[in-house]
């Protein structure tokens, strides 16, 4: 049966929409667990009514068997009811269900799906008990229905009565069990197949699908309308996980008590246990996201006042010890999430604040938060805690979670000069991680750079308050501003030389590596920089320049003043400016022919320091490069920095015009600009650096003795 053959008669529009959450909301995990041949009953939580649907179609693509499942008579009776006819859903109050549902699964005729719940859970409040879990729904504790275990067990039980020749009369049992309708008795043993459906990003508000409804529906009652709100937001800015867990035999469930005569007395010793342990599987399976991690810090931290910063590195730390242990996570949980900490918009933080704010769970107040856990922990009731607290379905959802928990807990008990401790290790672990993942991967590469070459330097001064960030350009490595480091290093500064991601190591590495790579790796060396010291200044070589000045947007106080040298915003190279479009349309070119070994990667370097410098230029690569320089550009009018440009005046890679450009249009107060006297690009290097290295030196001093003054 083909997916079209399922949906051919169903209302075309919930067909589309259906179609079209599939292909860009949902993930499906786990799939090597639906068991192949045998009859299977799902179970899941359940949070929306969109699922009685979702995850009956779902199942339905990925095994080509249709999914009952029992829904609400008044479902029937809207535009959902065709389509959940078609995909094999019962009414609840159908006189025949249980023969049906035993039926199908003795015959494996069709599979089904049970929410254990026994509706939608909205504030996702659940409770744990020695054997079994409880649904909390305006002050009321309704166990956790074990339906679905006995209609497992059941059916194996009659299954192994048919196999054993124990059917008295076979044709009241096929009567009753519909075994007719379908084909024989399966001999595959009924397994139950547990899933846990995740959200990340539950948000509300007004979108077009719910200004749709509200202008055909008119009046849709208070209800529907919250219903209608919430699931438009999953179906539009939500991803639905759908993590499919390793299937539970029920012959091995029975075998214990195979002696037992009566098939009650055998289901009534199990079902409570055996539905207490998957709904634990199921709840223990959550997709952890950004936002359960930002709840549950507020409703552990132990005041009622967090600053700001301190926030953001708890969140940091937690999501990297989740990440290291065996949680299901979210693949987006730490998605540019050295931007939290390193002085910058996070979309996800920053979304999901919004919310807390406007909730009146957080309040802001110079550079901290107060915490109103009253208002927090506000459950409203069934059906408006959804809208008016998500915060709390969200925290709800991970309460259940202990060993998430227990880290969290242990966290927010410690001191901040003990957190920013334990950040420093993790960031210089990262740095040096990094480094290795791609030493160790190239390191086989006849083109590979010495281990010494391409690693971070860090120039340790505890006598120094004041930390200088050196950045070497495009295919170079921390190497090449060396000489630089050390000389401010032995004028009684701190210096801290890190690796952009994809330099150092082979050419290869860098071939896969992105300009916002590079400038996560300045991000990363920023914030450890602030934690270790009080004032920080960034001097940034060609390639580093750029991102330099970029980094110069970054809002923190310890950020004191920049220096680009080179900074490459216009190129005089000719492999860049004539041979890479060349090179690109030579490309294009031969694969429209098929020709693709026929194409050219790269392009050769004849490098100033060819012991440091890459030997060749990826295509990919360059065009990174260029993205980086039209984004610099746009960003220079942002740029209120005070800023040293330094520029050789008959520098071959670099136009001079970089220098005059940036000092123009850049809208610093305090400015100044150096031509050197040199026709070398790498300035930085050599016998001839004395006068530039003290006009860098006397640059730091005057800043520093300005912010003194003040």
């Amino acid at each position: 049966m083909k997916k079209s053959d399922l949906l051919i008669d169903t209302n075309g529009y919930v067909l589309s929409l259906l179609e079209k959450i599939l292909d860009a909301n949902v993930q499906i995990k786990g799939v090597e667990n639906i068991p192949k041949n045998n009859p299977r009953i799902f179970v899941a939580n359940h949070f929306t009514r969109t699922e009685a649907m979702l995850v009956p179609y779902t199942m339905y693509n990925l095994t080509g068997k249709k999914v009952g499942v029992i829904a609400d008579d008044s479902l029937f009776k809207t535009y959902f009811g065709n389509f959940l006819s078609n995909l094999g859903a019962m009414r609840k109050s159908h006189p025949l269900r249980d023969n049906h549902i035993l039926g199908d699964l003795i015959t494996s005729c069709k599979d089904w799906m049970i929410f254990p719940e026994g509706s939608m859970v909205k504030a996702k409040d659940i409770e744990k008990f020695d054997q079994h879990f409880c649904v909390k729904i305006d002050g009321t504790c309704q166990r956790v229905f074990t339906g679905a275990t006995y209609f497992a067990l059941y059916s194996q039980l009659l299954r192994q009565d048919y196999l054993e020749y124990k059917v008295k009369n076979f044709k009241k049992f096929q009567r009753k069990y519909f075994v007719n309708d379908c084909k024989d008795i399966s001999e595959e043993e009924t397994m139950i197949v547990p899933i846990n459906i995740s959200y990340s990003k539950i948000r509300t508000g007004q979108n077009f699908l719910l200004d749709m409804a509200e202008k055909f529906v008119g009046d849709m009652g208070k209800n529907f309308k919250e219903e209608l709100e919430i699931e438009s937001n999953i179906i539009l800015n939500s991803k639905i996980i759908i993590q499919i867990l390793e299937p539970i035999s029920t012959k091995s469930l029975i075998d214990e008590y195979k002696k037992e005569l009566n098939h009650n007395k055998i289901i009534s010793k199990i079902r409570y246990e055996a539905t207490h342990n998957f709904m634990n599987k199921i709840y223990e399976s959550l997709t952890i996201n950004f936002d359960h991690v930002f709840a549950l810090i507020l409703f552990l931290y132990p005041k009622k006042v967090i600053n700001i910063k301190h926030f953001k590195r708890l969140i940091y730390l937690v999501i990297n010890k989740i990440k290291k242990r065996e949680f299901y996570i979210d693949d987006d949980i730490d998605k540019d999430l050295i931007y939290l900490i390193s002085y910058e918009a996070h979309e996800q933080f920053d979304e999901i604040l919004e919310i807390a704010i406007k909730d009146k769970i957080l309040s802001i107040e110079n550079d901290e938060y107060f915490i109103d856990k009253k208002t927090l922990l506000n459950n409203h009731t069934h059906h408006t805690i959804r809208l008016k607290n998500i915060l709390k379905v969200i925290l709800n959802e991970i309460l259940i979670n202990e060993k998430v928990l227990d880290i969290v807990r242990k966290l927010v008990q410690v001191e901040e000069e003990v957190i920013n401790a334990k950040l420093l290790k993790v960031l210089e672990k990262e740095e040096n991680d990094s480094f290795y993942k791609s030493y160790n991967k190239y390191i086989e590469y006849a083109d590979t750079k010495p281990e010494d070459i391409g690693k971070a330097k860090y120039y340790d001064n505890k006598d120094s308050d004041t930390c200088i960030i050196t950045l070497h350009g495009f295919s170079s490595a921390p190497k090449e501003v060396e000489q630089l480091s050390q000389f401010l290093f032995q004028n009684g500064l701190a210096v801290y030389s890190p690796r952009l991601e994809g330099h150092g190591t082979s050419p290869e590495d860098l071939k896969t590596k992105t300009w916002i790579d590079w400038y996560k790796s300045v991000s990363r060396a920023i914030t450890i920089a602030t934690i270790k010291y009080k004032k920080v200044f960034i001097i940034g070589f060609s390639t580093g320049g750029l991102l330099a000045l970029l980094a110069s947007n970054k809002n923190y106080r310890e950020f004191s003043g920049v220096v680009c040298i080179n900074a490459a915003l216009n190129l005089n190279d000719i492999r860049v400016k004539a041979l890479l479009p060349a090179v690109s349309f030579w490309n294009d070119l031969v694969r429209a022919f098929s020709e693709d070994e026929l194409a050219k990667d790269y392009i050769e370097n004849n490098a100033e320091n060819p012991d440091i410098n890459y030997d060749k230029y990826y295509v990919e690569s360059i065009k990174e490069l260029n993205l980086l320089m039209e984004n610099t550009k746009k960003e220079l009018p942002n740029i209120t920095s005070p800023i040293l440009i330094l520029q050789a005046k008959d520098d071959p890679v670099v136009n001079p015009s970089s220098a005059y450009e940036i000092y123009d249009k850049i809208k610093s107060e305090k400015k100044e600009i150096k031509i050197i006297e040199a026709s070398n690009h790498v300035i930085i290097k050599g016998d001839n650096t004395q006068d530039l290295f003290d006009s860098i030196l006397d640059f730091i001093k005057d800043k520093l003795y300005t912010q003194f003054l003040h």
